[in-house]
């Protein structure tokens, strides 16, 4: 995963003697790109103004390089995608699954298995540096007796509400680390007061969730091009005239990378609300530097590499291969259906032991461990604030934790 941000006023995008050109004459920027030799494997474009030549929507076309246009919130907008894979039995096949109430259920309850299996990953590995995470809660929510009775009961209403606890549990804990790092932003939860979710977003979280979730969108929506797939045929989601449903549906296996990344992106601690702008209507949108901040941190973690099959595979070509796996049980290829999503282990020195023992350490502690006082300093000041810290393995010895 590599996209290529589009933002601001006046950009133009042309071809000149073979070469893709991406000019902004305001800002001076200029790039330029041989055939085949363009690092990029998408477009994302939030700008309202400027344009692109058909020559150049071509260029990129044959390139299968997508044009994602976002809109004003963030939200997606539209997707220029390749020519897609044509399989008319497939199509057939899928059409058929969504009719057959047991068919449908036997993928709906995969999803939302994983789902909750990468919702408690995270926490968990949250919890490890944010004390006010409890997990209790949704470990208890989540055992292996109700996911069982569910399994074998095929009640789509009950998946249903189920999924929706265990999503309730799941934010209640999750923003303890968002308040926590950014309490400035006050973020409530994914819901406004019409208890609709936020796509509008009215406060800072939000807006960096929703300009995920696109990103994220736009990569599920290449994928089932690719594999020739309906969007709009799902399994989980209702079915909507407005809505690609199946998108929603492989989304809900990856929204955690989207989280994390956010959390990520937080905890740098360089996102101030002047990174944000204001609507009229008292909307939140990102600017284009906060833009690219977290496309930087989707793409890293996007692009880290998991043991999959035997092999370590990048999430991205991970979630390509969950959605093969998708269309060869609709075809009848195979006879059971299991999405499976390598854990993401958080890989920092700083845990909460390390963490509370930093703070506790006295001028006397920090004689015996021979810790510069300025440097001690900086480092209970990080933990307060929630920054990380970086932790040397002499003074990690001295300290007698483990990480």
């Amino acid at each position: 995963m590599n996209p290529l941000l589009i933002s601001g006023f006046g950009t133009n995008i042309s071809v000149d003697k073979r070469r893709l050109i991406i000019q902004n004459k305001l800002d001076n920027e200029r790039y330029e790109y041989y055939p085949h030799q363009i690092k990029h494997d998408s477009v994302i474009v939030d700008g309202h103004t400027g344009s692109i030549s058909f020559e150049a929507m071509r260029w990129l076309v044959k390139h299968n390089i997508p044009i994602t246009m976002l809109n004003w919130n963030g939200n997606l907008l539209s997707v220029t995608l390749p020519k897609e894979t044509l399989s008319s039995k497939l199509r057939l096949r899928q059409y058929e699954a969504y009719q057959d109430s047991k068919r449908r259920y036997s993928v709906a309850y995969p999803i939302v298995k994983e789902k909750v299996k990468q919702s408690i990953n995270l926490l968990t590995e949250l919890s490890k540096y944010y004390r006010e995470i409890d997990t209790n809660t949704i470990s208890s929510e989540s055992n292996k007796e109700s996911m069982f009775k569910l399994k074998t009961t095929y009640d789509y209403r009950n998946l249903m509400m189920y999924e929706g606890r265990i999503a309730d549990i799941y934010w209640s804990q999750i923003l303890k680390a968002f308040n926590k790092l950014c309490p400035e932003f006050k973020f409530v939860s994914r819901n406004n007061v019409l208890n609709s979710h936020n796509r509008n977003a009215s406060d800072e979280i939000n807006a960096l969730l929703n300009y995920g979730y696109a990103v994220l969108e736009s990569e599920v929506r290449k994928d089932l091009n690719s594999i020739g797939l309906d969007p709009s045929i799902s399994f989980l989601h209702e079915l909507s005239n407005s809505r690609a449903s199946l998108v929603y549906d492989v989304q809900e296996l990856y929204r955690w990378l989207v989280d994390l990344s956010v959390i990520q992106l937080l905890e740098e601690k360089k996102l101030k609300k002047a990174d944000f702008i204001v609507t009229e209507n008292y909307n939140i949108r990102l600017r284009e530097s906060t833009a690219k901040a977290l496309i930087e941190k989707i793409r890293l973690n996007f692009n880290a590499r998991a043991f999959y099959n035997g092999k370590y595979y990048s999430y991205q070509n991970i979630l390509y291969e969950n959605i093969r796996l998708l269309a060869n049980y609709i075809i009848g290829k195979s006879s059971k259906l299991q999405f499976d999503v390598p854990e993401f282990k958080i890989k920092r020195e700083d845990n909460t032991d390390i963490r509370s023992k930093v703070l506790s350490l006295t001028l006397q502690d920090r004689k015996k461990l021979s810790i510069n006082k300025s440097t001690l300093w900086y480092m209970q000041k990080h933990v307060r604030e929630g920054k990380r810290i970086k932790v040397y393995g002499k003074v990690m010895g001295k300290l007698n934790v483990k990480y």
